[in-house]
């Protein structure tokens, strides 16, 4: 069976899955619908998110050997719905802790996924987009996916053997593989 790798960018309104396998240079890209008007609200809405993932993870293990998956950590600094987003990430997890093993599993910053992608953390949402497509080829069917796509790459250099062709890339990687202590460690 091929190695994959995963990629998952989840928002508000829903989440892209990407998986990418390194042999054949093949990706596949699901965008699923999570608004209120199609999954529901509250717990109803949960519990549809956690079914569809659970359901997809699994299907991921049955195409392949899974690698890393990386997913995108949450962004601390948003002041719009963070109760909810926080439930959605948490539905998320708790999907991929169901299906794969904790070892395989890795939150990327979104500021880390625009710097593995154009070399700076403070990319757009359309350059990241663009850049996707002029590095690699890809060409996403939204940000969500375009963003899913890099953390499938990021998720793949995490195991690579090689060093990757770009620098920055390769210091992403590196700060992944390696992370420093966060203040309050350091402090202690």
């Amino acid at each position: 069976m091929p190695r994959i790798y995963v990629g998952i960018d989840q928002s508000y309104s829903g989440c892209a899955v990407v998986s990418f396998c390194p042999s054949t240079n093949i990706a596949t890209e699901h965008v699923y619908d999570f608004s209120p008007a199609k999954a529901g609200t509250g717990p109803q809405r949960l519990g549809y998110v956690h079914n569809i993932l659970r359901e997809h993870f699994m299907y991921l293990r049955q195409e392949g050997t899974v690698g890393q998956v990386c997913f995108e950590g949450y962004s601390y600094g948003s002041k719009f719905r963070r109760e909810e987003l926080g439930e959605l990430g948490g539905v998320m997890r708790l999907a991929l802790v169901q299906t794969f093993p904790p070892h395989l599993l890795r939150p990327v910053a979104p500021t880390t996924v625009k710097k593995f992608v154009t070399g700076s953390g403070r990319a757009d949402k359309d350059k990241m987009m663009l850049a996707v497509y002029m590095r690699w080829k890809h060409e996403s069917s939204s940000h969500d996916a375009a963003d899913a796509y890099a953390l499938a790459r990021i998720a793949a250099g995490l195991e690579s053997e090689q060093p990757l062709e770009l620098k920055f890339q390769q210091e992403v990687i590196d700060s992944l593989l390696n992370p420093k202590p966060s203040r309050s460690k350091r402090a202690a």
